[in-house]
């Protein structure tokens, strides 16, 4: 009885095998099973970041703000000359006091220097990847050689389904 052998190997071994007809399936032995591999481009955001030094000046303490309150709030209250006009004198003097203070600390301060890192998208970068896109598997079946392309390695032996050819 003579046989077709069809050149298109059982994908899915497992469950196809056991649902079809046994008798049309033949093991083959898998001589070679070489990966096909395939070019991809994978696209990522470009981070950029950069190093920012500022140099800044910083009060010492904050004695001199509220020496300078102090003194602006008691000036302010006696140049208020009737009493409803003392409690807006005094805190006007002692804001502005404060603020003269506060500039005449950082004046007399520290030098600190400041270290910032800014980081943002700058375009993107293209990555080149290659991955298995599925396998060149040889085989041989009643002593000649086939090669099919695959979706995964089958393994050292694949069924393969075989069709009588008085079935045609």
């Amino acid at each position: 009885m003579k046989y077709l052998v069809l050149l298109l190997p059982l994908m899915t071994a497992c469950t196809s095998y056991s649902q079809h007809n046994r008798q049309n399936y033949q093991m083959a032995t898998v001589t070679q099973a070489q990966p096909v591999y395939r070019t991809i481009e994978i696209h990522k955001p470009r981070r950029v970041c950069e190093e920012r030094q500022q140099m800044k000046r910083h009060a010492d303490s904050a004695a001199p703000t509220i020496v300078g309150a102090i003194v602006g709030g008691v000036l302010g209250n006696t140049i208020a000359r009737n009493s409803s006009n003392r409690g807006l004198g005094t805190a006007a003097g002692a804001v502005i006091g404060g603020a003269i203070g506060n500039d005449v600390g950082q004046k007399n301060g520290t030098d600190v220097m400041h270290h910032e890192t800014v980081c943002y998208e700058s375009g993107t970068d293209v990555e080149y990847q290659s991955v298995v896109d599925g396998y060149q598997v040889t085989y041989q079946l009643q002593g000649r050689e086939y090669t099919t392309l695959m979706d995964r390695d089958p393994g050292p032996q694949m069924p393969v389904y075989v069709e009588p050819v008085n079935k045609r």
